[in-house]
């Protein structure tokens, strides 16, 4: 095994305890005083942008429906959802934002952009060359980890 398969071994563990029971891995910490999982922030940012069901919302963060059920609970008895049926099939139902959780969703896409920003700093240390060869080395990972 190579020094630099190992740095990247060592790297990706890093990363999944970072991420470990979470739907994404931002960085930075967010400043919101509720006791609000990354994947909560993550579905009032989801929701921020446009009305979603629970099917909607597993399928945006590849997590089961229970998952997203439990989720949204919490939330809705912190009083930062609402249920909204939908006005042609009552069977169906929407979840909308409180004015309570704009705030915390407006963070959380920021600490998004923040991220990216943070990406695009160091990709400005590379070349256009060697940029095209850390791509096509993702585009060949991710191929790896789609088997």
């Amino acid at each position: 095994m190579s020094k630099l398969a190992k740095e990247l071994d060592g790297l990706f563990n890093r990363i999944l305890i970072l991420a470990e029971h979470q739907n994404e891995l931002l960085l930075g910490h967010c400043q919101s005083d509720l006791a609000l999982t990354n994947t909560q922030e993550h579905i009032l940012m989801l929701l921020s942008h446009e009305r979603l069901t629970n099917s909607d919302l597993a399928k945006r963060l590849q997590l089961s429906q229970a998952a997203v059920t439990k989720a949204v609970k919490a939330m809705i008895k912190q009083n930062l959802l609402e249920t909204i049926k939908d006005e042609s099939d009552a069977r169906i139902s929407y979840y909308s934002l409180t004015e309570a959780a704009r705030a915390v969703a407006l963070e959380h896409d920021q600490h998004h952009q923040s991220t990216l920003s943070v990406y695009d700093e160091i990709l400005d240390n590379f070349s256009d060359a060697d940029k095209e060869v850390i791509a096509a080395f993702i585009s060949k990972l991710e191929e790896e980890f789609n088997h």
